[in-house]
């Protein structure tokens, strides 16, 4: 086993677009698919995972599939009633997400089903599906295989419960996945710790600068981040490789490819994520 293989399939925040103007670069909201030998694991499951999971479906041998999400806001979780696995008898799925306060998140989940929002309804779940639930800080990692980990740690600077920003392990190679974070100053203390030194990071690359703190519409305070400030982080981290991730809906291919061309300008060794396109961690 000498590489994971990672698959973007849904690169977009906030809401999915479809027009000629999206195509080069993906219109489904946020979903990462990875492949560790022969085990699969999932980072979200918005749009992007409906086309993730046709995909396992033609590969026989998978039984067990974890998905990891960073936080129940409905563009992260609205493909799983798509989700072609999650009718399928022979699987297991094991959804993990922090502790939400006053309520459960697995009844979140399992809503998404039932009326009035489907006719689905809970029993018509076949597969298997398992809950973990996260604390606060950096726990125990889930363990993927013999080479390969998942950690998380806890961000609140997402309205208004916060987020999990996510780490694999594996081989001594590292990846963070961090999306829906706001981070102006960049990552410290702790935050710091888990994510320094990354041989790739996904960071959210919501927005332009000039969106950000533009004086009719600013978004300062809504949980996203500039380019800037994810060339920042890649830069303060020691990070090798930086993917801009959950762009704004409203932003066409051109505009992404200004960003990339921006944040080069800053941090060289950076790329858009592209829906469809499989990248490759070697140990």
């Amino acid at each position: 086993m000498d590489e994971l293989r990672y698959t973007f399939y849904g690169v977009r925040g906030s809401y999915p677009v479809s027009a000629p103007k999206t195509v080069k670069y993906g219109g489904n909201t946020s979903s990462i698919l990875f492949e560790s030998g022969e085990d699969i694991f999932i980072f979200d499951a918005g749009t992007g995972i409906v086309a993730a999971g046709e995909y396992i479906q033609r590969k026989e041998n998978i039984k067990t599939i974890n998905i990891f999400l960073t936080h129940l806001h409905i563009d992260h979780i609205m493909g799983l009633p798509f989700f072609n696995p999650i009718y399928d008898k022979e699987k297991i799925i094991k959804i993990h997400c922090f502790k939400y306060n006053g309520f459960k998140y697995k009844d979140t989940i399992f809503s998404l089903f039932n009326q009035p929002l489907s006719p689905i309804s809970r029993k018509g779940i076949r597969a298997k599906i398992k809950f973990n639930t996260f604390g606060e800080n950096v726990e125990s990692p889930v363990i993927i295989n013999d080479h390969t980990t998942v950690s998380c740690i806890k961000d609140d600077l997402h309205p208004k419960s916060g987020v999990l920003i996510y780490r694999v392990d594996f081989h001594g190679k590292k990846l963070v996945f961090a999306t829906d974070i706001e981070s102006e100053n960049g990552f410290e203390g702790t935050h710091g710790d888990f994510i320094k030194n990354a041989d790739i990071l996904i960071h959210d690359s919501q927005y332009t600068l000039e969106d950000y703190n533009n004086n009719n519409s600013p978004k300062s305070g809504y949980g996203h981040s500039t380019v800037d400030m994810a060339v920042n982080n890649a830069e303060k981290m020691n990070v090798n490789k930086l993917f801009l991730f959950h762009y704004s809906p409203e932003y066409p291919d051109s505009q992404l490819e200004n960003m990339l061309e921006h944040a080069k300008k800053k941090f060289s060794n950076t790329e858009l994520s592209i829906e469809g396109k499989i990248n490759k961690l070697r140990r």
